[in-house]
């Protein structure tokens, strides 16, 4: 939109350039052509010319009239025509009375010239005929005795001759400047119509192109056809630009594009058919990794999927290109109008709602709009509201769930946790509404509000209960690719004169991006100024001991699913727990098992040495007074200090996750 506006402006910028040009020109002649008008129209009087001096002081005066209409834009074509009129009086008043001294058909020629420089083409060319032909017939025709100046024969012939001369060199030029000018703005318009209609990367229809054309087909459609609309998302192209550069996702998305049109026969890039066919089917990008799909003129839906396939087929074993295979992959949401929506907005998005469906059953799936599928849009945009208007309002709320030590049985941490209050969201808790608030944007204003109110209640429950211990706050992945987020909770801390040591940011384990310089650097910025690091649901991604060392994480929560299957299945499950805690010690990490339930699995827990256990079996989560009654009843015991190790297994080697 930025590019097509620029291309706009400049537009506007060269019809302001040669109309101020033309502004410029027409007021320097009338500037410089009043003061010799003045001057030789004095001179006519001192010479007892009276016509001449008429015509002369006359066209001075009008020439200064005219000067202060051009000082105004909208009077720019009055003053041409004005000065046109007084030059042609000019030309007409000197060949009449001769000039001084029958000089004035010398003066003709310039004033000719400007006449014609000052005037478009077409009206350039009718007056240098209306001179010529009027000069013409004043000189060799009976009319000549209208003339105060005899002219000989040879005199006559010249004048009109250069006249002829001087009108073809002038019309020439003129006509050359202003062809160019319809090419340059010919081109200009291209241009613009390119990046108003068309994607400038892929040469595919954008999203106003295909919004246009889906209203369109939609509207037109015959009684016994459908149309679908197949929205298509690009599955780990964002890893293609991280780890294999922008000019190869950029060549990914344009052989990509033109694979779509041709897999669907559609009219050639940025070619008028693209837009204004209604019955041909079309491929358009509508931003990102996003394309989307227009098929016209079905008999049934399931025609549909037959180029969902074909499109699937595109990324079996990822996208080959070049010679090179990119692991990028499509998740494919089918919508059909008019059985699913006969409105073009809201046809796009079903079809999106779709593929967000596609995309959660993995890599290359489809998926058609469905009634579920609807039920689940309808409750998204529902929560989406009611956290809007929670943000408004304020309607959020804390609670706390505590967690105990497994070695002194005191509490020793904190968890806040956000619910909102809002009526909207009556019902829903965050397992629902932090997912939407994640994918709508809203997670960054719901972070910066549970961070400040957290800290406004650690300064209450040290200063009213005594706590010292570990306050943990949830923070999404959104956070980790923000650079001021350090800065902030700096910010935060140092407001309340809270030390940073007392902190710990909960940062769920599939929000890490492998390799991300942004993630790594804002982590270690948190890591570095006191603030300590925990990898929640530890097990539930795809984080390795190894990569352990790239994050400086202090603390591993491991997920809840894991405590149940403990004591649940087979022996070999309890091995799992007793691997994590010996490689967590290895790497100096503390370990908290969430989701305790019953004496059973904290006993097991605390003998096969868990750090700290959290779940109901110790509380449910509670407000900030209830937790201050809890505190003062907690036993108020240190921990005993754990020893760390480093790879190698030395004991006392500082911790390898900081």
């Amino acid at each position: 939109m930025s590019s097509l506006l620029d291309n706009w402006q400049s537009g506007e910028e060269m019809l302001a350039v040669r109309e101020n040009r033309q502004r410029r020109l027409c007021r320097a002649l009338t500037y410089i052509g009043s003061v010799f008008l003045f001057i030789f129209g004095s001179l006519a009087v001192l010479q007892q010319n009276l016509e001449l001096s008429i015509v002369l002081l006359g066209s001075a005066g009008v020439g200064i009239v005219n000067s202060f209409l051009l000082s105004k834009k909208e009077n720019l074509k009055i003053g041409a025509l004005n000065i046109s009129l007084i030059l042609l009086t000019l030309v007409f008043a000197l060949i009449v009375t001769g000039g001084v001294q029958g000089t004035g058909t010398l003066w003709v020629y310039p004033i000719f010239a400007i006449l014609l420089f000052i005037n478009p083409f077409r009206i350039a060319t009718a007056l240098s005929l209306l001179v010529i032909g009027v000069s013409a017939l004043l000189l060799f025709s009976p009319l000549s005795v209208l003339l105060d100046f005899d002219y000989s024969r040879i005199h006559a012939v010249r004048f009109v001759i250069t006249l002829i001369a001087l009108q073809a060199i002038s019309l020439t030029a003129i006509y050359s400047e202003e062809s160019a000018y319809r090419m340059i703005l010919r081109l200009h318009n291209a241009d613009i119509h390119r990046l108003a209609f068309f994607d400038s990367l892929t040469g595919l229809p954008n999203r106003w192109s295909l919004q246009n054309k889906l209203e369109r087909v939609l509207r037109r459609r015959a009684k016994d056809e459908c149309v679908a609309l197949m929205y298509i998302d690009l599955d780990n192209f964002k890893h293609v630009n991280d780890n294999y550069g922008h000019e190869i996702g950029d060549r990914l998305l344009a052989e990509f594009g033109e694979r779509l049109r041709s897999t669907i026969g559609a009219a050639e890039p940025g070619s008028r058919e693209s837009l204004f066919d209604d019955h041909g089917s079309e491929a358009a990008r509508l931003a990102g990794d996003e394309f989307v799909i227009v098929l016209t003129q079905l008999r049934e839906p399931l025609e549909a999927a037959n180029v969902a396939h074909r499109v699937l087929d595109m990324f079996k074993g990822g996208f080959h290109l070049d010679g090179s295979t990119y692991p990028v992959f499509v998740s494919i949401g089918i919508a059909v109008g008019p059985h699913d929506s006969a409105n073009a907005a809201e046809l796009l998005r079903y079809a999106d709602a779709a593929m967000y469906k596609a995309k959660a059953r993995g890599n290359n799936c489809l998926e058609f709009f469905t009634e579920e599928i609807a039920e689940a849009l309808d409750t998204r945009q529902k929560i989406e509201t009611g956290l809007r208007a929670a943000l408004e309002t304020d309607d959020f709320s804390l609670v706390y769930s505590p967690m105990k030590s497994c070695a002194t049985g005191g509490v020793v941490g904190l968890e806040a946790l956000v619910r909102c209050e809002h009526p909207t969201l009556d019902g829903f808790g965050p397992h629902e509404f932090i997912p939407v608030a994640e994918a709508t944007g809203l997670i960054r204003d719901i972070d910066l509000w549970v961070l400040r109110h957290s800290l406004d209640d650690l300064v209450w429950l040290r200063d009213k209960a005594g706590f010292t211990g570990k306050f943990c706050v949830n923070v999404s992945g959104v956070e980790l690719l923000k650079r001021e987020f350090p800065a902030e909770v700096e910010q935060l801390l140092n407001e309340r004169r809270l030390p940073a040591s007392q902190l710990e940011l909960e940062i769920t384990e599939t929000s890490l991006v492998p390799d991300n310089p942004v993630v790594l650097r804002v982590l270690n910025e948190i890591n570095d100024m006191g603030v300590s690091l925990a990898l929640d649901d530890f097990g539930t991604g795809y984080t390795s001991f190894n990569q352990l060392v790239l994050y400086p994480a202090s603390t591993l929560k491991v997920d809840r699913s894991f405590v149940h299957d403990w004591l649940s299945q087979s022996e070999g499950q309890g091995k799992i727990v007793e691997v994590i805690l010996n490689l967590a010690s290895i790497y100096g990490l503390r370990v908290v098992a969430e989701g305790v339930e019953t004496d059973e699995q904290f006993q097991f827990l605390q003998r096969v040495g868990c750090d700290w256990v959290q779940g109901h079996w110790i509380s449910d989560a509670l407000d900030r007074q209830s937790i201050a009654d809890l505190l003062a009843a907690s036993p108020d015991e240190a921990e005993p200090e754990r020893d760390s190790y480093d790879s190698s297994g030395a004991p006392g080697a500082p911790p390898s996750g900081g």
